[in-house]
């Protein structure tokens, strides 16, 4: 007979004694060959099969496909996730938390309070497990677990980003436009893709054009979070910004908005600060001071992988400045898809805040404005055609073939070394100087409406 749990303190219990075991440890021999069997048989298409083993061999449940939460007395959803070894944290989240596929045909008619997403996922057993290259399914040992109630042991600011991030993505799906959701639309609870490749889809309301699977899914730097600040309580130099009652949107306009048209000197003298032009990161310095966080991180960027970028436009409305990814390994982009590439990932995910100063005359500078931008579900499909440019010429060895600016409205790629000599290997065993994708300045500058 399947174990009852009557409360969730019971099933924690049980998560806690197997911390520090892996799943051999509580197979018998006929078990794991059948265990081992399957992962050989599914591979990389069944990502939840480690969560199903843990559920039925640490807490002695029988499998079955449920839209309730897995532990429905308890009223506890299971939730196994990878974190990997990290040189300066110790640990650090390897991935996003995927919960279970939107229908987009029913989806549509919920509303946020009584949702089928919150009454499965609203507490959450997280088990994470440490990821090691070179061991196999069920050598993963778990090493922390956690409580998370995405209601109400989050902090009210966060509770209610989550809540409007939710009613973003339905109310884009409500608009017919699910083709066009991108987990960078909103800031803690995204949309990710869940196919894979481009050409499995779905139907959705209120459109004829078919739309990619997705699943809601918690953002991997909150997870990250989650595991610095609750598990390991590392002390960090970040800052939250977020007002009482606001979502972080709302709270970014408030503090940027009243300094829009304002000078540099006009900024620093509200501050009682002088003009130094001359300082590293000057401009830099100017966004931290209207955010009101001089000196540290933003907590709420770093939870929402939210990368703030100060952008300076000519006397004439121009941007020379290209916007830069990490770059490339010349091995690795050969062997990838464009689905799991790091290109794709960055652009699916990412979220910037872009904080924009016009030159003006004797070195000084305006505050034009801001904006959040994420790279629109629309423009992928031509920044695959660059991506594909760029592994047809690695793989090939043609390294001037790579996508140059005048190649694509919108990507191109070119150095990002710190000088000629910063090399890394290529697939023809050759050093090649370290590239990286970049966005376009004139696509980046239309982007923001100039």
């Amino acid at each position: 007979m399947p174990r009852r749990y009557a409360t969730k303190q019971q099933l924690f219990d049980d998560a806690l004694a197997f911390m520090d075991k892996c799943l051999l440890d509580v197979m018998d021999a006929k078990d794991i060959k059948e265990a081992k069997s399957n992962i050989e048989k599914y591979g990389r298409n069944r990502k939840g099969y480690l969560g199903n083993l843990v559920e039925q061999y640490v807490f002695d449940q029988e499998i079955n496909s449920r839209h309730e939460a897995d532990f429905k007395i308890a009223g506890v959803e299971l939730k196994t996730t990878p974190i990997k070894r990290h040189r300066s944290k110790g640990y650090a989240s390897k991935e996003r938390l995927v919960f279970s596929m939107i229908d987009y045909m029913s989806v549509i008619a919920e509303k946020w309070e009584t949702s089928s997403f919150l009454e499965k996922n609203k507490l959450i057993l997280l088990m994470f497990y440490l990821f090691e290259e070179g061991l196999g399914l069920l050598d993963y040992r778990f090493k922390f677990c956690y409580e998370l109630d995405l209601v109400n042991k989050v902090s009210p600011e966060d509770a209610l980003q989550i809540k409007k991030d939710w009613e973003y993505i339905v109310g884009k799906i409500r608009q017919g436009q699910a083709h066009l959701l991108s987990e960078g639309d909103t800031f803690y609870l995204g949309a990710c893709t869940k196919a894979s490749d481009s050409s499995v889809t779905r139907r959705q309301p209120s459109s004829d054009i078919p739309a990619k699977p997705r699943a809601f899914s918690l953002k991997q730097n909150y997870l990250n979070y989650i595991l610095q600040e609750k598990i390991l309580g590392a002390e960090s130099d970040i800052q939250p910004i977020t007002e009482k009652g606001k979502t972080i949107s709302d709270t970014v306009k408030s503090k940027l908005s009243p300094f829009v048209g304002m000078s540099d000197k006009e900024i620093l003298a509200s501050f009682g600060l002088k003009a130094n032009r001359k300082a590293k990161q000057y401009k830099r310095m100017l966004a931290n001071l209207m955010l009101g966080v001089p000196t540290k991180k933003v907590e709420e960027f770093e939870k929402a992988n939210i990368t703030m970028r100060v952008v300076t436009l000519e006397e004439n409305g121009n941007l020379k400045e290209s916007i830069s990814f990490p770059y490339f390994d010349y091995n690795e982009i050969v062997r990838q898809k464009w689905n799991d590439s790091e290109f794709a990932q960055l652009l699916e995910e990412n979220k910037f805040l872009f904080v924009i100063f016009r030159k003006g005359e004797d070195a000084s500078v305006r505050f034009e404005g801001f904006r959040f931008w994420n790279f629109p579900a629309g423009d992928l499909a031509e920044a695959e055609s660059v991506w594909k440019k760029a592994k047809s010429a690695v793989k090939k060895g043609d390294y001037p073939a790579l996508p140059k600016i005048s190649d694509s409205p919108i990507a191109h790629v070119r150095p990002h070394g710190r000088n000629g000599n910063d090399k890394i290997r290529t697939p023809q065993g050759t050093m090649e100087m370290k590239r990286c994708f970049w966005l376009n300045a004139d696509y980046i500058r239309k982007s923001l409406g100039n």
